[in-house]
């Protein structure tokens, strides 16, 4: 299939008229069908290298499944127990006893 499509793109590019081009010397520059387009070379010697496209949009849901562990963590603020010193979380309770309190022993 791919060869009789091919077959006939060239039979139908024969039969077209040569491309004229301005000059800027007056004469006019054809091109014939035979001459193919060619790739664009660049000054330092590299080619156009071809690069991966996605076939399809890549979903939120997908997205943030790849991307979740990249994300910021919350630092947890350190804070010191005021009645016993002792180191502990924000809104945790100390439970190493109150030193201002009055005990009744």
């Amino acid at each position: 299939m791919a060869s009789s499509l091919l077959r006939r793109a060239s039979s139908q590019l024969a039969r077209l008229p040569p491309l004229l081009l301005p000059s800027s010397l007056g004469a006019p520059f054809s091109l014939g069908p035979s001459m193919a387009p060619s790739v664009p070379r660049f000054a330092f010697g590299a080619s156009m290298d071809l690069m991966a496209v996605p076939k399809k949009k890549v979903s939120r849901h997908k997205k943030g499944l790849r991307n979740g562990p990249k994300a910021l963590k919350p630092v947890p603020v350190i804070i010191r127990c005021k009645s016993c010193g002792r180191v502990k979380l924000p809104h945790f309770y100390c439970c190493s006893g109150d030193r201002g309190s009055s005990s009744s022993s």
